[in-house]
């Protein structure tokens, strides 16, 4: 049986991290048509880890990447830590993106030909970090994921597990206000897994920050303080705990 997890207070309602309302998106046209978010109703607050749950193509990848920012979306509104994304140009999205979005890609994404430390300072060099505190603090992020000597290894020489957890650390190294996780734990065996969501659940617990996770994965689902049921498209249900939803029906 599962351990308990300590009961941790959520932010006040007041403190809405993520906020989408009436969200529509369809890929193709006519006949090929295929709407992925039908009115799609969410929030995500400030402190909170918050799982989004339901079998696979019911709009839980693609309602990720409307909130980050990074797909546009054909009605609603969508706010991010008070930001209107549904409001601002392309370029101050990605702006926006850059300083406050960390991701985490369940296909890893890290650039080949370069080696784990050198992944994970992207981020900090993007936004201006000198190269050596970049490393600095890139090397201090990869211990934390359990990679601590491996920082001049490149993707190739590493495992799926290892490089999943190298993505991690690259998603979280700029401590981002809002993170946003697809499959986290695929790639990853109990106890790594465990690590994982251990830290994700710290980082969310932080001041002003908030930690979205879509999952398959019933083994991590203890660390989610709240869980949203997608189904075809919509939200079907939120659940206040990991205890109401055990997915038996998907």
């Amino acid at each position: 049986m599962a351990e308990a997890l300590p009961s941790s207070p959520l932010a006040p309602a007041a403190d809405i991290a993520v906020h989408v309302r009436g969200v529509d998106k369809t890929f193709g046209r006519g006949e090929a048509a295929v709407q992925a978010l039908k009115g799609v109703h969410f929030d995500a607050r400030q402190g909170e880890l918050l799982m989004i749950v339901g079998p696979s193509g019911c709009g839980k990848t693609t309602l990720l990447s409307v909130i980050a920012g990074t797909l546009e979306f054909d009605t609603g509104e969508v706010d991010v830590f008070g930001s209107a994304l549904h409001d601002l140009p392309p370029s101050e999205i990605t702006a926006f993106r850059r300083r406050n979005i960390g991701f985490i890609f369940q296909s890893f994404n890290l650039v080949p030909t370069l080696n784990a430390l050198e992944n994970v300072s992207i981020p900090l060099l993007i936004n201006g970090l000198g190269r050596k505190a970049a490393e600095s603090r890139s090397c201090q992020m990869l211990e934390k994921v359990g990679l601590a000597g491996r920082e001049r290894d490149t993707p190739l020489q590493l495992s799926g597990g290892q490089q999943q957890r190298v993505a991690i650390a690259r998603a979280l190294v700029h401590e981002p206000r809002l993170v946003i996780c697809d499959e986290p734990t695929s790639a990853l065996d109990r106890d790594n897994g465990r690590r994982v969501m251990e830290l994700m659940r710290e980082v969310a617990r932080a001041p002003g920050r908030c930690v979205i996770v879509v999952t398959h994965d019933n083994r991590i689902f203890k660390f989610a303080d709240r869980m949203t049921e997608m189904d075809d498209g919509r939200v079907a249900r939120v659940h206040d705990t990991h205890e109401t939803y055990d997915g038996s029906h998907h």
